[in-house]
């Protein structure tokens, strides 16, 4: 898309190249501000980083919410939408951005509601994904159309275990993630928005949907590292609803899941490795070998997606089976996720930036141990 004439791009690409450089532009100035503050007015600078990370927020909420509307018209005026079919899935989408704009400002202003509300929000949120499955199951019967019910069940089994994968791992290996608080869910928004960004800079772009792209797992796989596994699969989530606006590939209610949701979200198991004793001293070996972790659930998310609902093109139907189509054809997550490690490598070898992540883990270690003392000063105060 950026190598194209401006002139040739319809209204949505030209506005993504617009919100890509300007977004850049904003970062740049926002840290020559930061820098200049911190030089020459000390007193000023010490409430700008949360000022700063709050505007940022907005900003990445407004520029989203411009890309998903021109995305949306666009894929509707060139007939790619069933708009009976996709509506449950935009009203989802709807409600969960809400419920990430509602958190954020409860966390600044009620944390002692946060986490309740965080639940109440998953617990609506899910009992609308299994509606959308029902209806989408009786729609699917009672027109004939597609896989048999042995396929059906597979498909849903399949999902099942892979979602039970990921949130096996993130509440074994997340045990020490701190409680949701608004610089969590402000760096949350903030790598989110570069993710997207990120996104739309492609390197490989296939024909039936994913493309390899310029490291924009790295964000994400940063904040996981930075707020723990159960944040950066919670932030995996929300941005794999954001590449359905992106590019809405949508089949099945499954496929929905499977290709967005579930294989985005596995990307927050980035720092599985990051509480291994043995491994303390070695951050960036830490950040690779979950990133190995985090890439191989998203490639099998996808694979079982096209197993059970792409299947294979005719013209490849001679060369290659069903499942031997599906892994080959998915194996370019494996490239975008390389890029983004590599990336990553470079990113761990910069000083300011494990200074960065220092000061993260020291402030996110002091709110989990602030608790724990309150406790037991509370347990010493009921025994005297």
């Amino acid at each position: 898309m950026f190598t194209d004439p401006f002139s040739e791009l319809s209204v949505f690409e030209r506005t993504a190249t617009i919100a890509l450089y300007l977004t850049v532009a904003v970062i740049v100035i926002g840290i020559v501000v930061g820098l200049l503050l911190k030089k020459f007015r000390p007193a000023v600078y010490a409430e700008y980083p949360k000022r700063a990370m709050s505007l940022a927020a907005g900003y990445a909420i407004g520029i989203m919410a411009c890309l998903m509307y021109l995305k949306l018209d666009e894929y509707i005026a060139d007939g790619y939408i069933d708009l009976p079919t996709f509506i449950p899935v935009v009203v989802i989408l709807g409600v969960m951005i809400i419920a990430v704009v509602a958190a954020l400002f409860i966390a600044m202003f009620k944390p002692e509601i946060s986490s309740l509300f965080v639940k109440i929000a998953a617990a609506v949120i899910g009992v609308g994904i299994l509606a959308m499955i029902i209806v989408s199951m009786v729609n699917t019967y009672s027109g004939g159309i597609g896989r048999t019910v042995g396929e059906e069940v597979q498909l849903y089994i399949y999902t099942a275990v892979l979602i039970g994968a990921i949130v096996a791992l993130a509440l074994v290996f997340g045990k020490k993630t701190p409680p949701l608080d608004s610089k969590g869910i402000v760096y949350a928004a903030v790598c989110i928005a570069m993710s997207f960004a990120l996104s739309y800079i492609r390197f490989l772009e296939l024909l039936q949907g994913g493309s390899v792209t310029f490291a924009s797992l790295l964000p994400l796989m940063v904040f996981s590292y930075m707020f723990g596994i159960r944040k950066g699969v919670m932030a995996g989530v929300i941005y794999g609803f954001l590449q359905f606006i992106q590019a809405p590939w949508f089949y099945h209610p499954m496929q929905f899941l499977l290709d967005y949701p579930i294989a985005f979200g596995a990307i927050g198991l980035a720092a599985i490795f990051k509480e291994i004793g043995v491994l303390k001293k070695y951050p960036v070996v830490q950040f690779v070998l979950g990133g190995i972790v985090a890439v191989i659930l998203r490639y099998l998310s996808h694979v079982v997606s096209g197993v059970f609902v792409f299947g294979v093109p005719d013209e490849y139907a001679a060369s290659y089976s069903v499942v031997a189509w599906s892994f080959l054809y998915n194996s370019f997550a494996f490239a975008d996720m390389a890029i983004a490690i590599a990336a990553g490598c470079m990113l761990f070898a910069s000083r300011s930036f494990r200074n960065l992540l220092d000061s993260v883990e020291a402030s996110t270690a002091k709110k989990t141990a602030a608790p724990a003392a309150e406790g037991s000063e509370k347990e010493g105060t009921e025994e005297a």
